[in-house]
């Protein structure tokens, strides 16, 4: 009996069933290297959201200063409209073309933030002269 214990102890020992320090340092790196990956792609989202809310912000508010515009040539003639009109709004530059186009007025329509443009709309519309 007591020679089968002393395989047994013997067996035990010689099997490797804990983990090194080196393996668990090697876990614990590639571990690392796969949660910052990950991180990496959640701050680049984070920002493609900024960019793109900006940019929805930024159409919002031409579609907005179309919209008087449009409403504003049915009454008022250019240069009352251009007195009328914001050249800012919400941190966002407005800034607002006329130019002449046979009977209509060709009217564009930039708005920018931090001198990079991010919408743009045209229309033609008929003023009083």
């Amino acid at each position: 009996m007591a020679e089968m214990m002393k395989k047994i102890k013997e067996k035990l020992l010689k099997q490797e069933s804990g983990v090194t320090l080196v393996e668990l340092l090697a876990s614990i790196v590639l571990l690392t290297i796969i949660v910052t990956t990950f991180l990496t792609f959640f701050v680049q989202a984070g920002r493609t959201n900024n960019r793109i809310d900006d940019m929805n912000e930024a159409t919002f508010i031409a579609q907005e200063q179309l919209e008087l515009i449009t409403g504003y040539s049915e009454e008022l003639t250019v240069a009352d409209t251009k007195k009328k009109l914001a050249t800012s709004k919400n941190g966002y530059n407005i800034h607002v073309t006329f130019e002449p186009k046979d009977d209509l007025q060709a009217v564009m329509v930039i708005v920018s933030k931090e001198e990079k443009p991010l919408a743009q709309m045209e229309t033609r519309l008929p003023f009083k002269k």
